[in-house]
């Protein structure tokens, strides 16, 4: 009996050492990527045991930032609408191959190129074969109005008379006007904007209080100020105000890295948001032509430590990366207000360091 009282007392006194060691470490790993007087930037490794949070800079310029602290999350959030859109195949409101163009208006069906016979589907994967949006005068227009809130239908005028980059499900090509098509097609097909069909079929369900759309929504907190080298002069600059299409179908979420992994959890980990058969159409991975794979707005990587799932995003001041290792149980979510941040480098050492401990 002695002996296993002696036993537990050890554990007692080194499990709590463990976990404060792990945590000095993942603060001292941010160290190295970023400055304590620069941009906000926080990451979160959950594992099946603990869970550590580090947080460097300052949230605004002056306040340091905090593991609460919201971040605009980019493409990060093509997940997010690729589950509402398995959700509505669920509840019977469309196919995933049926065609986009049932639900598109005429006048984009007739000037996107292969928007007259693309599926859901395809979209979703980025296999439609649409050219990019971003890769043609968008950014000029921006710099016109800095602050003028763009609409989906707008921003698809872009990718208006151009060429298709290929048949639909030849490849794969990652390109953003995907899912501002979505954005439209969940609109037409349900009646309700996108950012309410989001709140509905996941942040309440989850509830996700520091997750919202932005320019649809408001936090009474808002999010953190982003910067980047803009006029290319070596300072930083804040770009916290640039509309640069926020709130839109292909990155339009602001959340932090505690709701971003219980989306995770509850999508990847537990499996509940999605019926098995949305489960094994999510977790379909097709052939992204560099070496990893691309299903229904899920990414699909190997590491060192095993297959990794989940995206990356980047917009104007802002860049974020989610990874899910199924093998590993472990969660690890970055988000930076400074776009020099090498970020999936961040991730990579962090999963070391849990991995390695």
């Amino acid at each position: 009996m002695r002996r296993l009282l002696v036993c537990l007392l050890v554990m007692l006194i080194i499990v709590p050492i463990s976990a404060h060691d792990l945590q000095t470490d993942v603060d001292d790993l941010l160290i190295n990527y970023a400055d304590a007087d620069g941009p906000a930037v926080v990451i979160q490794i959950t594992t099946p045991d603990h869970t550590q949070t580090a947080t460097i800079g300052l949230a605004d310029g002056e306040r340091p930032a905090t593991p609460d602290d919201r971040f605009r999350i980019a493409s990060m959030s093509k997940t997010y609408v690729a589950t509402v859109t398995l959700m509505l195949v669920e509840d019977g409101v469309f196919a995933l191959d049926d065609r986009a163009s049932h639900w598109l208006p005429d006048d984009v069906v007739a000037n996107i190129a292969n928007a007259d016979v693309v599926t859901i589907r395809q979209l979703l994967a980025m296999r439609s074969g649409i050219p990019d949006y971003l890769d043609f005068d968008f950014w000029r227009a921006i710099q016109k109005n800095f602050s003028y809130e763009w609409t989906a239908p707008e921003v698809l005028t872009y990718a208006y008379d151009t060429p298709a980059l290929f048949e639909p499900d030849v490849q794969y090509s990652y390109s953003n006007t995907n899912y501002v098509l979505m954005q439209l097609i969940l609109e037409k097909a349900t009646g309700m904007s996108l950012a309410e069909l989001i709140r509905e079929k996941i942040l309440d369900p989850l509830d996700l209080k520091n997750t919202y759309t932005q320019i649809s929504e408001t936090h009474p907190k808002g999010f953190v100020n982003g910067y980047v080298d803009i006029d290319g002069d070596g300072e930083l600059d804040d770009v916290t105000n640039i509309n640069d299409g926020a709130g839109l179908g292909d990155g339009g979420l602001v959340s932090n890295t505690a709701d971003i992994t219980t989306f995770y959890r509850a999508l990847l980990q537990e499996q509940t948001l999605l019926s098995e058969q949305m489960m094994t159409e999510l977790l379909n991975f097709g052939d992204d032509g560099e070496g990893g794979g691309y299903s229904l707005g899920l990414a699909e990587w190997e590491t060192e430590y095993g297959t990794a799932w989940g995206h990356s995003g980047a917009v104007i001041g802002f860049l974020s990366f989610g990874v899910y290792l199924p093998d590993e149980d472990i969660i690890v979510v970055a988000l930076s207000a400074d776009m020099t941040v090498d970020i999936e480098t961040l991730v990579n050492d962090a999963l070391s360091l849990v991995i390695g401990e």
